[in-house]
Parts: C-alpha cells; sequence; structure tokens
C-alpha cells in the first residue's frame, strides 16, 4: 500500500485576510500631511514612542486575535480526533502488528492532546509579541515530529484520521505563516521606535556626560582659585616673616656661619696637603711603637687639624722627636733636609693654628646660639608650600584643557545624534519636532 506522508504537502495559504485595522501599523507616507512643528523634551519624547508602541501592540494583538480563535478551533478539531482514534477499536489482520500499532496510537493521541490543550496568549507588550508566533511554530513543529515519526503506522492502520488532521494542519500552516507576516510587519516598526529610543538614550547618556564633566570642570576652577588665594596669603606671610628684622638677623648669621665653615673646611685641606709632606716619616716612625703612639701618628696622617681638639703638647712633643730622628739618621728618608724643612714649618705654625682655630670655634659658638633655624624653616615652609601650590595648579590647567576638549568633542557629538533622532520621530509620526535638552 502507498504511504501518505502528510507533512511532506504544501500547506494551502491566505485563508484569512488581515483586516483592515492592520494598515495601522504602517507609516503614512505623505510627507505633504504635516502638522506643526512642535518640541518635545527628552521624557516627553520617550513618553511618546512608549505610547506609539503600546497602540501598536494592541492593534497587533487585535490583528492576531482572529488569527487564535481559528487556531483554537482546529485545536479543537484535532483534540475531537484524538479523542475519536481513542475510542476506535483498530483491527489487525496479523497480531504481531498489535504492539506496535497500540503503542504508536497512545502516543500520537497523547502528543495531540498535548498540543490541543496548549493556550495562545495574545500579546501585551513587544516583549511578548515573539512569544505568540513561536508558540504557534513550536506546536506546529511538534505535530511535524510525532505524526511524521509515526506517518507510516497512521497511513496504514489509522488512515481515515489523515485527512482529517492534514486538513486542520493545513489550516495551521496557513495561519501560522499569516501570522508571520504580521509579526515581520510589526517588528520593521518596532525596529523603527527601538532604535528612536536608543538614540534617545545615546542624547541622554551625552547630556548627562557633559554635566557630569562640566561639574569637574567647575570644580576644577574652583579648586584653582582657592590654590590662588592660598598663594596670595602664603606670600604675604612669607614677605611678612621675611622682612622681619629677626629672621634678617638670622640670615646673617646663617651666611656667617657658612663662611666661616668654609674657612674650616679649607684650612682643614691646608694642613692635611702640608702634612702629606712629611706622612713617610710617620710611616717610619710608627714602626714597633705603642697603640697611642699609633693613634696619634694615625691623627697627623689623615685628619691634623684635629690636634688643636685636645691637649697640643704631646702632638707637639711627638713632632720633635720625629724631626730629631730624622736630622740623626734614626729615620733614613730620601729627601730628609727637605722633610725635616716642613717640620720646622709646621712646628713654627703651630701656635697660630692653634689660635685661629680657637677663634673660629668660639665664633661659630656665639653665631649658632644666636641663629634661629626655626624662623629660617618656616620660611622653607612657606616658599616650599607656594612651589607646591603653583605645581597644583598647574596640573590642575592641564587636566582642565584635556576636560575641556573632551566636552567639546561630546558637545559637537549631540548635535547629529538630535538631528538623527529628530528624524526618526518624523519617520514615525510624520510630524516634525524639535528636541529640548
Amino acid at each position: 500500500m502507498a504511504i501518505l506522508n502528510i507533512f511532506l504537502l504544501s500547506p494551502r495559504f491566505g485563508l484569512f485576510k488581515k483586516k483592515d485595522n492592520t494598515s495601522e501599523i504602517k507609516n503614512p507616507d505623505n510627507k505633504n500631511q504635516l502638522h506643526a512643528t512642535a518640541t518635545l523634551t527628552m521624557s516627553e519624547a520617550l513618553s511618546l514612542l512608549e505610547h506609539i508602541e503600546s497602540e501598536k501592540v494592541k492593534i497587533l494583538s487585535n490583528n492576531l486575535s482572529s488569527i487564535k480563535e481559528s487556531v483554537m478551533r482546529s485545536l479543537e478539531v484535532v483534540q475531537k480526533v484524538a479523542d475519536d482514534m481513542e475510542q476506535d477499536k483498530i483491527k489487525l489482520e496479523e497480531l504481531r502488528f498489535k504492539s506496535i500499532v497500540e503503542n504508536s496510537k497512545r502516543t500520537v493521541i497523547a502528543s495531540l492532546r498535548r498540543e490541543a490543550s496548549s493556550d495562545l496568549p495574545l500579546p501585551q507588550s513587544t516583549q511578548d509579541a515573539k512569544k505568540f508566533s513561536d508558540r504557534l511554530e513550536s506546536m506546529m513543529n511538534r505535530f511535524g515530529e510525532v505524526t511524521g515519526s509515526h506517518s507510516k503506522v497512521m497511513n496504514i492502520f489509522m488512515k481515515k484520521y489523515v485527512g482529517k488532521l492534514k486538513g486542520e494542519f493545513d489550516t495551521l500552516s496557513s495561519l501560522l505563516k499569516t501570522t508571520k507576516s504580521i509579526m515581520k510587519e510589526f517588528e520593521e516598526e518596532i525596529a523603527d521606535i527601538t532604535k528612536c529610543v536608543n538614540l534617545l538614550n545615546m542624547v541622554s547618556q551625552k547630556v548627562a556626560s557633559i554635566k557630569i564633566d562640566e561639574g569637574e570642570i567647575e570644580k576644577a576652577n574652583n579648586e584653582i582659585e582657592m590654590l590662588r588665594g592660598q598663594i596670595h596669603e602664603l606670600k604675604n606671610r612669607s614677605a611678612s616673616l621675611e622682612n622681619s628684622t629677626q629672621f634678617k638677623e638670622s640670615i646673617h648669621n646663617i651666611e656667617e656661619i657658612d663662611i666661616i665653615e668654609q674657612e674650616k673646611e679649607e684650612f682643614s685641606k691646608q694642613m692635611l696637603d702640608l702634612f702629606s709632606h712629611v706622612s713617610r716619616a710617620f710611616t717610619k716612625y710608627s714602626y714597633g711603637m705603642t697603640k697611642a703612639t699609633s693613634d696619634q701618628l694615625k691623627v697627623l696622617v689623615d685628619e691634623p687639624w684635629k690636634i688643636f681638639e685636645s691637649d697640643i703638647s704631646s702632638y707637639t712633643s711627638l713632632l720633635i722627636e720625629i724631626r730629631k730622628a730624622i736630622n740623626s739618621d734614626k729615620i733614613k728618608l730620601k729627601d730628609s733636609e727637605k722633610i725635616s724643612h716642613y717640620f720646622d714649618i709646621i712646628l713654627k705654625s703651630l701656635p697660630e693654628w692653634q689660635d685661629k682655630t680657637k677663634a673660629m670655634r668660639s665664633r661659630l659658638n656665639v653665631l649658632y646660639e644666636r641663629e634661629d633655624r626655626k624662623i629660617v624653616n618656616k620660611s622653607k615652609e612657606l616658599r616650599g608650600n607656594i612651589v607646591n601650590h603653583d605645581k597644583q595648579i598647574e596640573d590642575l590647567e592641564q587636566s582642565l584643557n584635556q576636560m575641556r576638549i573632551q566636552l567639546t568633542e561630546k558637545s559637537n557629538e549631540i548635535g547629529p545624534l538630535i538631528k538623527r533622532t529628530e528624524n526618526h520621530l518624523f519617520k514615525i509620526t510624520q510630524k516634525e519636532y524639535f528636541l529640548v535638552i
């Protein structure tokens, strides 16, 4: 027996004509029928689009209501077929097919009843709209799966039900095609609204970002003005402090201390240079000497100026002893006469150097007692704060320039975005609107 596969036949479409009100979804094309130009705020534009979208959903729901009614009628027929199939006793010539036929019958009946009991809620929002079409398509796919997988059994043993089911499935296929057509038209129009809403959101985000930038710019300007005020105050305090007698005296003392300290350093270098000419004699003399004598010789070699910080007589005696050792050839040196001459210079200069060292030390003690480091440090602190404030202002002004550049770029982007949004509003409403930020 030839097997009829009812799901490979082309469905009959066009069973239902769309009502006239489906044309309300379309925007009128006649731009000569414009209303007067109006202005809208951003929130008003969003509310307008929300209202238009809501009205389109109502129209869609109304257009789909007749399809739903037809679908439900077909499902009632499918339910009746399932009930009749269940009551029908299939006559089998060969009992060996009984188990297969009964299992197929139960599976088909259960699937038909399950899908026939489905509900198709009409859309109440854009999010609901696609669910209607998807649910109807899913139902048709499941009908096709179960009856297709059992088509051989149905066409042989339940042939009288195949024609009834085919008729209803053709009807449902046609209804699905009509639904998809309506949905495509709806989605195209909603797409325009979605684009317009997205543009409005972009404008709102840009405006919000610009307001934030303006706030940051104002904040930076206020901070700069505050820092400039503080700099003015710091300069006044610095000038008042540095013009005081106490500060001038302290600076004079510090300058004099620096001069004497430089003199001390120069004096130490001169002594080190002079004593370097007799260092070989010190080295020769140090052989076999006590630790105390070796320590004294080390001072004479490395830091001769320190001999004036303790009893100089012991160092004087040591120098005389070393010179005698040279003159008596106890210490044999090349150029011994020249070295002895340097010893004479050193020994002759010691009283003068001692007086000079004593005078510098005494003068420094007096100056250190007079100096007022606190007032000088305060002046340095004030000047340091002025420098830091100037640096902060410089950094803030660089940041301000960058923010102004960004603000200009964002502001330049607003105009084209608003124009595009107004064009979309015109396309949707056929009315010219000016957006007000």
